[in-house]
């Protein structure tokens, strides 16, 4: 077993499930629309959460990372299209 194969097997854990409650980023949007896109999915019957993220190169809040339980990521891309 090489250098790389060893790196491998101990990098990958293997035999974990995905938690269906752990919230997961969904989306990134102009701040504007950020709290906009919540109420949405709020009004979907999705649990969502959006934070304000800050833009290190023009040191302004521009985007807001909309977040939704992974159970309802799919849920979600369909209200979010449409």
């Amino acid at each position: 077993m090489g250098v790389r194969e060893r790196i491998l097997r101990l990098l990958d854990r293997g035999g974990h499930e995905l938690d269906p409650d752990e919230f997961v980023e969904f989306a990134v949007v102009h701040v504007a629309t950020g709290p906009l896109l919540v109420e949405r999915l709020r009004a979907a019957g999705i649990e969502a959460v959006g934070n304000d993220t800050f833009n290190p190169g023009t040191q302004v809040l521009s985007d807001c990372s909309v977040r939704v339980r992974r159970r309802d990521l799919t849920s979600a891309a369909h209200v979010y299209d449409g």
